[in-house]
């Protein structure tokens, strides 16, 4: 201190600013590398990221293709026309087909055609795409579902010259020899927008290149003007790792990262120009010598203006963020002014842009979850509308047989019942509201039931006890029908005894709604009760293949449209034991209209 104080001052302000720009130089050379790390790691984790939700776009509309191939290949109409031998009925059934695949390929952005290539020669298609089908078949593993043929050139037909292919078989469902049975094959053949989705995967930044290659390492779809269809330059692929490896390519050095997507057995690679990575650093360092330089000037101010133009606004500025910090009677809408060097109001202008920002956020913020909220309701209302729409028809062909055989046989007045009931039945479930009181829900089933008791020849009684508050209760419409069904179908009909069908409804102490539905049939195994159980667990969205589902696909969409209307605490609970009947209980929330009844 004492060397110090012999110095002039000129010579410590010397001093000080060379300690100065020491300082600052070792602040930008420290800076300049850990930000080198920071945008490096940054562009890594944005191409994963972009990567990843490439990835998550293409599984799920992959998922989306699947749901709508396994709807047509199972649809009872397209089983019927690709077995059927009577070529007036057949041509009915292309009709019907024709406005099928119409409607379903209204339901994908992006489905350029859809094929139904039959075994026994007969295809059917939307825009002409039946005439590959040969081709397409010769393609083809075996049985496959939601396969990936590839890209196949289709020439004009299309408006574009290559599109993807997939393929599903399509198995007989039915009951019988010919179960299981293959009948042909399904094909969609799509544009990469069905894949890949709409937005733009633009990395302008720093130039990355990102491509959707198929098994054969040809483009379906990129951010850069490559073709699809075509083949990417040589260049020595970084294999399929996770980790990013720098190759040569195109006589510059990039960074490579390559992503599989084994639902349809492609993968997504990323290239990276590395000069480029490291572009708006360099702009960033030429800043920094600016203020440094800047700096310098600023020492030879006498201290008196150092203080004021530095300190005192400072100092204020601190008082301001505290104040801000404390949540005091400063709002947001309110802005910090100082007026001092490029530093501090630099400081002072990024401040308050902050501010701005946050406010900003809040509004977005809101505005964003109500429209989450929104979307989310009608996400609730499509899953309970396409729910409802899979119940189960089987018992309107069987009372029709029924009547059929009966009219040649019997008199009048059996027929006109049953042809009375089943208009009720009709007229009751294509009009009104999705949802409807309990007691108009029981004239319906009281329908149902006389049905079946003519057409099974009074083998059964039907009794019902319902309390008048329980029938002023609100249900979903056709909820009760599926259960009366499978209890007539699966409980009554397979036994020769005289047996009973006795459906309950009444208020809990809980305020909850229970129905009830029980038979003296022939009951069910253990291994089957559980099973029935474990799929009533599953979520409204856990739908599964197996055979078991299938066979019990009415009793897990009554669950499932219990749920998604009342909540998870709600729906169906089943006991059986074999030989002795089965007993299946539905319990429903309260909805607002019924706190008026």
């Amino acid at each position: 201190m004492t060397f110090l104080r012999k110095l002039s001052i000129r010579s410590q302000l010397l001093m000080l600013a060379a300690s100065a720009v020491l300082v600052i130089l070792v602040i930008i050379y420290h800076s300049y590398t850990t930000m080198s790390g920071v945008i490096t790691r940054s562009h890594e984790e944005y191409v994963e990221q972009t990567i990843s939700e490439i990835k998550r776009n293409v599984t799920s509309n992959k998922d989306v293709l699947f749901r709508i191939m396994q709807t047509i290949s199972y649809d009872p109409e397209v089983q019927s026309y690709l077995v059927e031998t009577d070529p007036l009925a057949r041509f009915e059934l292309f009709k019907k087909l024709n406005v099928l695949l119409s409607s379903q390929k209204e339901l994908k952005d992006g489905i350029l055609d859809i094929v139904i290539a039959g075994d026994n020669g007969l295809n059917v298609d939307i825009n002409g795409g039946g005439v590959y089908a040969d081709r397409l078949n010769n393609q083809l593993p075996g049985k496959v579902n939601a396969y990936y043929v590839g890209m196949q050139p289709f020439g004009p037909l299309y408006g574009t010259s290559t599109g993807l292919v997939f393929a599903t078989t399509i198995s007989y469902v039915q009951q019988g020899e010919r179960f299981n049975d293959k009948l042909g094959t399904l094909y969609f053949i799509i544009s990469p927008r069905a894949l890949v989705g709409e937005r733009e995967y633009a990395t302008k930044q720093t130039n990355t290149q990102i491509y959707l290659l198929d098994r054969y390492f040809k483009v379906i779809t990129s951010n850069t003007d490559a073709e699809t269809g075509s083949s990417l330059p040589e260049m020595q692929f970084p294999g399929k790792q996770s980790d990013d490896r720098s190759v040569w390519w195109q006589g510059k050095q990039f960074v490579v990262q390559t992503v599989d997507i084994p639902a349809i057995d492609a993968s997504i690679m990323s290239v990276a120009p590395k000069n480029e990575l490291l572009r708006d650093l360099a702009v960033i360092r030429k800043q920094e010598l600016i203020i440094l330089a800047i700096g310098l000037l600023l020492l030879a101010i006498p201290f008196v203006v150092i203080i004021n133009n530095i300190l005192r606004p400072l100092k204020k500025m601190i008082l301001f963020m505290t104040t801000v910090q404390q949540g005091g009677q400063l709002s947001f809408g309110k802005r910090l002014s100082l007026k001092g060097y490029m530093e501090i109001s630099t400081m002072a202008y990024e401040f308050n842009r902050m501010l701005g920002e946050i406010e900003s956020l809040s509004q977005k913020l809101l505005e964003t979850n109500t429209q989450l909220y929104g979307t989310e309701l009608a996400r609730q209302k499509s899953e309970l509308a396409f729910l409802r729409s899979q119940i189960n028809p089987h018992f309107l062909y069987n009372t029709l047989e029924a009547i059929t055989g009966m009219a040649a046989v019997e008199g009048q007045d059996k027929i006109k019942k049953m042809t009375r009931s089943l208009s009720s039945i009709f007229r009751y479930s294509v009009k009104g509201t999705d949802v409807i009181e309990l007691q108009q829900e029981l004239l319906m089933i009281k329908s149902y039931v006389q049905i079946q008791q003519i057409r099974f020849a009074d083998r059964f009684e039907a009794t019902y006890r319902f309390t008048d508050d329980a029938l002023k209760r609100t249900v979903p419409k056709m909820i009760l029908q599926p259960l009366v069904e499978n209890a007539v179908y699966h409980g009554i009909e397979t036994t020769l005894k005289r047996c009973s069908l006795e459906i309950a409804g009444f208020i809990d102490e809980a305020g909850t709604l229970v129905i009830e539905v029980k038979d003296d049939g022939v009951g069910m195994e253990a291994e089957r009760l559980m099973d029935i159980r474990a799929m009533l667990a599953q979520p409204p969205a856990g739908y599964s293949e197996a055979e078991e589902m299938r066979r019990s696909i009415g009793m897990v969409n009554v669950n499932n449209r219990i749920r998604l209307m009342f909540g998870q605490s709600y729906g169906m609970e089943i006991d059986s034991e074999l030989g002795q009947g089965t007993l299946v209980r539905l319990r429903f929330g309260q909805r607002r209209e019924d706190n008026h009844v």
